[in-house]
């Protein structure tokens, strides 16, 4: 009894400490977890085209021109979808897409800005409640430690949910929703039902975003699997940020890579060939054959620039166990490593958690309220009938 009277004082000052802190990381990570399919529906203008009915698709290395002259930057790769009437993709920069109609050769234009500048906010709270991406302010601080805290409110609020003797009616009490309650009975009975049921799905969450949010757990995940963990990346990172030019004369021929890349992998969803840059350098392709988000389902390969010939074959099985488990936390925090369902079991978390904050700390405000009101009775009627000194 007393070692569940101190898991449950523990639990509820964590829960009154981190609260809001958990609550717009939960909300905002709602949004996140369909950012993809979001930005597609708000894109849906430039990311679709007619089919013409006997037209055939202009030469990839023609669209590319077209864009070039267009002014719309240096394209960095292209993307091509398995749909006809999808246009292609090509990147530019870091987080720029541009829509070209694969029929007519017309540049649709960009990607919305008003939709990746929601996000990028909507990142900025999630990750450093508004602070900015990349620096080490005291909200990214605050953020971190508040998903450290929230792990440790899901393990201590299991142990509390746990009956204390073990029967039927008193394990559906807290695994269902009870009609009929109000007020304090009514939040209690959400915050266990809603508590045991996202437990696990935001455990998941969790501990992926401490691997995330710190290096040291992020290095703990290598070791623990027997693998070397990652040096820095900062020269990685900076050399895919540089621009090169292509050299003169040596553009390789889009199409062939695209037609042999499609028999490599029958069941492609999406193809991405980045654009040659050295004049004798293999040519990187990418092959998806999911909708996006599930890194176990791409394959990277190295093409010949001239011949397409494959030069090298890179799948997610080829990498350390320690590399497959970080794809997985990042893919597996916004739930895309499992696809639309496990997007929906991600966001479906992510809600139930800003229910457990809501029920939690309304609990906590009527347990400290009804403490206090006995406290002034009890000040009420000392007044009232005050001990009269012994004979």
């Amino acid at each position: 009894m007393l070692i569940r009277k101190i898991v449950f004082w523990v639990h509820l000052c964590i829960g009154i400490a981190a609260g809001l802190f958990i609550f717009v990381m939960a909300a905002t990570g709602v949004a996140l977890a369909f950012e993809r399919q979001i930005v597609d529906f708000v894109d849906r203008d430039v990311r679709t085209v007619a089919v013409p009915n006997d037209a055939q698709p202009r030469r990839v290395n023609d669209l590319l021109g077209a864009l070039r002259r267009a002014g719309m930057g240096d394209p960095t790769a292209i993307t091509m979808r398995d749909e006809a009437h999808r246009a292609m993709q090509f990147s530019i920069g870091r987080g720029k897409t541009v829509f070209v109609d694969p029929y007519s050769g017309a540049v649709l234009g960009p990607s919305s800005a008003a939709a990746r500048d929601f996000f990028f906010q909507v990142e900025r709270l999630h990750r450093g409640l508004g602070a900015p991406l990349g620096s080490k302010s005291i909200g990214h601080w605050l953020a971190a430690v508040s998903n450290l805290l929230f792990g440790a409110l899901i393990v201590l609020g299991v142990i509390l949910w746990l009956p204390r003797r073990w029967s039927w009616n008193g394990v559906r009490a807290s695994i269902a929703f009870r009609g009929g309650l109000r007020g304090k009975a009514r939040e209690w009975n959400w915050h266990n039902v809603v508590g045991i049921w996202c437990a696990l799905p935001l455990l998941v969450i969790v501990l992926s975003g401490v691997v995330m949010s710190y290096s040291w757990a992020n290095a703990l995940l290598f070791r623990l699997s027997g693998s070397t963990p990652p040096t820095g990346g900062r020269d990685a990172g900076e050399r895919r940020g540089r621009s090169f030019e292509a050299e003169a004369g040596r553009e390789p021929d889009y199409d062939r890579l695209f037609a042999i890349a499609k028999g490599l992998e029958p069941g492609w969803r999406s193809i991405t060939v980045n654009i040659a840059r050295a004049a004798k350098a293999p040519v990187s392709v990418q092959i998806d054959t999911s909708t996006g988000g599930q890194p176990q389902k791409r394959t990277q390969y190295l093409l010949n620039r001239d011949s397409g010939a494959v030069v090298k074959v890179t799948g997610f099985a080829d990498g350390s166990l320690g590399q497959r488990l970080r794809a997985f936390v990042r893919f597996g925090h916004t739930g895309e490593y499992g696809g639309w369902p496990g997007q929906v079991v991600a966001a479906l978390a992510s809600l139930g958690a800003c229910v457990l904050v809501y029920t939690g700390l309304s609990l906590a405000v009527r347990r400290f309220a009804s403490a206090l009101k006995r406290r002034r009775r009890a000040v009420n009627v000392r007044e009232v009938y005050p001990e009269q000194p012994v004979a």
